[in-house]
């Protein structure tokens, strides 16, 4: 049986083990044009979310506090 995984959920719960995200530091990661969210679980697995943007707001101020609220919301 195959189950969807919401990337809202992710930011919650890591898919493979269950625990919480919520606790980790999430680092940026970027595959061409697409912006991601990427933590490694205490379990040794990668959890990513994609960003609803493509830079990683350095150039813009106060945008990484926006981020990082993106991410735990």
């Amino acid at each position: 049986m195959h189950h969807i995984i919401r990337e809202s959920d992710l930011k919650h719960a890591c898919p493979y083990c269950g625990r919480s995200t919520q606790t980790r530091k999430w680092e940026s990661s970027f595959d061409s044009n697409k912006h991601y969210k990427v933590l490694e679980c205490m379990c040794g697995r990668k959890v990513s979310i994609r960003m609803p943007f493509s830079g990683s707001g350095h150039d813009d101020w106060g945008l990484d506090k926006k981020v990082e609220e993106a991410v735990k919301s």
